[in-house]
């Protein structure tokens, strides 16, 4: 590279865990192959990466306050670190911050004050689009929920006006970003990547019908529409398959599908490729994401996915399995039913899905993320 740099990471995880420490740890190997890397400040680090390189907070500041309410938690460990992460710019400085979005406002501003470049990571969708499509689910169903406080909205939203670069997983969150007065020159995409040697068909005879959904069981998900599709499908030789922690205001809901005997719920699993493998087909009909891994996960399981425009995911519609509008029963049972009659279907699009996602490696993210870097910084 022509140009060098100098590069402060920081993410309120544990980088090289499972979900965004994933993510993070792929983006934290790109910048140091490419001698980018100042420092990485996580909670924790599992990543092969220098030890010297890496600044690991305690993994539990809330701990000093347990007497606060729980749901104090994660905006204080957020807080922490983005403090922690504020000060080291301003003793070490750096030429780029990069952060995630509701925990980098103190650093976005110290990056500024030594004429530092900042980029914001978004996991998902805009603030506005995200809060007005779940809570139009909550009030729906009368489900009270825990929302965010005005500050915390407030400084998310002064992180993006002032970050000079937006990353974002999916084209369908770029648009709720440029819908909500976002600068589309600042935004970026880039898709994320799957483990292909660790999540891989295997063959199976299929003598039921497996649909599965894998995700927090919650209303955000869309579990509620599929539970009402799978109830009045009513299909024979034919199971539901969730898995997934369930979300506490939810369970009144799944009350009324407690009578289905084709349906049944493993909760959390920390080892899930088993079921991607022993499962007929993959149904997520999320209202909100940035852009769901679980899809990458079932593509590379060679399954097909039924899965919604927010999800973010990188199917083919008629493909690698079907898109559909979100909060669509109707649209749910027609396509589980189009998989359920035409079983050969299942075979062709599953093999579609696992070509596909090859293109969707952690290598490949590791390139497109200095790309996108190159382009920015002209390295």
């Amino acid at each position: 590279m022509k140009n060098k740099i100098k590069v402060i990471y920081s993410i309120a995880t544990k980088i090289g865990s499972s979900g965004l420490g994933t993510v993070s740890c792929n983006a934290v190997k790109a910048l140091d192959e490419f001698n980018l890397l100042k420092k990485a400040i996580s909670y924790g680090n599992k990543c092969p990466i220098d030890k010297s390189k890496i600044v690991s907070l305690p993994g539990n500041p809330a701990k000093l306050i347990f007497f606060l309410p729980k749901h104090y938690y994660r905006p204080l460990r957020k807080g922490f670190l983005d403090f922690i992460t504020s000060k080291i710019i301003n003793t070490k400085g750096c030429d780029v911050f990069h952060g995630w979005n509701n925990q980098a406002l103190r650093s976005i501003k110290s990056a500024k004050k030594i004429g530092a470049k900042t980029i914001l990571e978004c996991g998902s969708t805009h603030r506005f689009f995200r809060d007005r499509i779940i809570n139009e689910e909550y009030e729906k169903y009368k489900i009270s929920r825990q929302k965010s406080p005005d500050y915390a909205i407030k400084a998310s939203l002064e992180e993006i006006a002032l970050a000079d670069y937006i990353f974002v997983p999916s084209e369908f969150a770029k648009k709720t970003f440029i819908d909500a007065g976002v600068d589309e020159n600042k935004i970026f995409i880039i898709k994320r990547g799957v483990d292909i040697e660790r999540f891989k068909p295997k063959k199976s005879d299929h003598k039921k019908f497996r649909v599965l959904f894998v995700g927090k069981v919650s209303l955000r998900k869309g579990i509620q529409y599929l539970l009402e599709a799978w109830k009045e499908l009513n299909l024979k030789n034919a199971e539901l398959i969730v898995v997934g922690n369930i979300e506490d205001s939810i369970k009144p809901l799944l009350a009324k599908f407690s009578d289905l005997d084709n349906l049944i719920f493993k909760g959390y699993l920390k080892n899930i490729i088993e079921e991607y493998q022993q499962a007929t087909i993959f149904v997520f009909p999320s209202l909100e994401e940035g852009s769901a891994k679980v899809t990458y996960e079932a593509m590379a399981s060679g399954l097909p996915v039924i899965t919604t425009e927010n999800s973010g995911s990188v199917i083919r519609d008629g493909i690698d399995g079907f898109i559909i509008p979100a909060k669509d029963k109707e649209a749910i049972k027609e396509k589980i039913v189009y998989f359920y009659e035409n079983k050969e279907e299942i075979e062709k699009m599953g093999k579609n899905a696992r070509e596909n996602i090859k293109a969707y490696t952690w290598d490949k993210y590791k390139t497109n993320f200095i790309n996108i870097y190159r382009r920015i910084f002209s390295l």
